[in-house]
Order: C-alpha cells, then sequence, then structure tokens
C-alpha cells in the first residue's frame, strides 16, 4: 500500500482536475470570463508565499485548472476561496472521477473544507455562481 499523496501533489495534478472541470461543465456554463474559484491547502495559508490551485473560466470558454501563489486572501484573486484541511483535500481528490462535487459539499459540513466568499453574493449570482453554489447547498 503507497503513501497519499500530499497536498502540493494534489494541487498539481492538473490534468485530473481539468477532466473534472470538462465533466461538470454544465455547473459552470453560466460563469463570466474571467471568474475564479480558489482551493488552497490551510498550511499553505499559514505561510507566504503559499500554493493554490485556481479554477478559471477562459475567455474561450470553459474552465480551466492552474496553480498559482497564495500571497494571502486579500489579493488572492478570486472570487470564492476554499481552504481545505489535508482530509479533505484528499477526499475530494479521491472523488475527482466520480462525484468531487459532492465530496466538497460533505468536507464543508465535516470541517474540513472552509469557504470564503470574497464578493458581495449579489455580484457572484450577476456573475454566474449561482448553480455552483447551489450545487454545494450553499
Amino acid at each position: 500500500m503507497g503513501t497519499a499523496p500530499s497536498a502540493q501533489e494534489i494541487l498539481s495534478d492538473l490534468p485530473a482536475w481539468a477532466e473534472m472541470l470538462e465533466r461538470h461543465a454544465d455547473t459552470f456554463a453560466a460563469l463570466q470570463a474571467g471568474c475564479a474559484l480558489g482551493l488552497v491547502p490551510k498550511a499553505d495559508t499559514e505561510q507566504r508565499p503559499g500554493r493554490m490551485l485556481v479554477w478559471t473560466r477562459a475567455e474561450s470558454g470553459g474552465m480551466q485548472a492552474g496553480l498559482r501563489p497564495f500571497t494571502g486572501y486579500k489579493d488572492c484573486g478570486v472570487d470564492i476561496l476554499f481552504v481545505a484541511e489535508d482530509a479533505g483535500l484528499a477526499a475530494i481528490h479521491r472523488a475527482l472521477a466520480d462525484r468531487p462535487l459532492g465530496e466538497m459539499k460533505g468536507a464543508l459540513r465535516r470541517s474540513e473544507l472552509f469557504l470564503f466568499v470574497l464578493k458581495p453574493r449579489d455580484q457572484l449570482i450577476e456573475d454566474g455562481w449561482g448553480e455552483f453554489l447551489e450545487t454545494l447547498g450553499l
């Protein structure tokens, strides 16, 4: 039995994240270009710079997964930020091929994932985040 991947290995699994975003394209279809969601390990919020996985709505349509430095909550450049405990991040990663958004909802309920909304709710809805937020029960 191998060791579980580290948080940094999970973030760096960009092909798996991109495939998940493609499978869930309908959930993100209403997003305006440039809208972004960040996922950062809790440990990376306590050091600077940390590393953050970002899902961004591309100008050409569709979602893209990428990495960028996490330099703090104020200037992280995303609309919605999730901070993940290692257990929550690992659970979401294990569920990428099956039900990752359901696992995100579960991790929120288990306090293994924490949500930080960095724009006013009305702005999020106007930008097209409504369906995603509903999927998570928010």
